[in-house]
């Protein structure tokens, strides 16, 4: 077996200065008690008061959200009520524009089918018809209308004009 030896080393000590010349032991002195802490109640009541007013909060958020969900709800059922109205009226006006619907109206004013068409040509004022009665009144006389009033007939686009472009840019 080997031997081992320990080796032993000294303590050393820190040597202590020489303090400098202008300082002095601290003296030690007895303070005043610390003053207790204050009492934990206005702690406890402003977190009290923050919980107080975040469930009041809540229960208006609430309330407001069940209102506007009753608003939307009725908003809704008269929606579609106004869509089936809606509806019926069109219904109703697809019936009421059927030629036999238009018919029988007419025939409650008191007007009759016509059974011989006739045509009226206003050059010669005189009227068309395959038959005509004896009966049939003459024609109205037309007033004559002066020039200052009257309309000027339609222009007849066959006729060559001068062009003025698009826009009468030339005019």
């Amino acid at each position: 077996m080997a031997s081992t030896s320990a080796i032993r080393s000294v303590a050393v000590r820190p040597v202590r200065s020489a303090r400098p010349a202008g300082w002095s032991t601290p003296r030690l002195t007895v303070l005043a008690r610390p003053k207790a802490a204050g009492s934990a109640m206005p702690f406890t009541l402003l977190c009290t008061a923050i919980v107080v007013a975040t469930l009041a909060a809540l229960l208006y958020l609430n309330i407001q959200m069940s209102d506007t969900s009753y608003e939307i709800n009725r908003l809704q059922i008269q929606s579609q009520r106004l869509t089936e109205e809606q509806q019926a009226l069109m219904a109703t006006d697809e019936r009421l524009g059927t030629p036999q619907e238009l018919e029988r109206q007419a025939r409650e004013l008191g007007m009759v089918p016509v059974t011989d068409p006739a045509y009226i040509d206003l050059d010669t004022r005189t009227v068309l018809s395959d038959t005509v009665d004896a009966e049939a009144p003459a024609p109205p006389e037309l007033a004559e209308v002066p020039a200052e009033q009257a309309v000027p007939p339609a222009q007849i686009y066959d006729q060559p004009q001068a062009y003025h472009g698009m826009g009468n840019e030339g005019a």
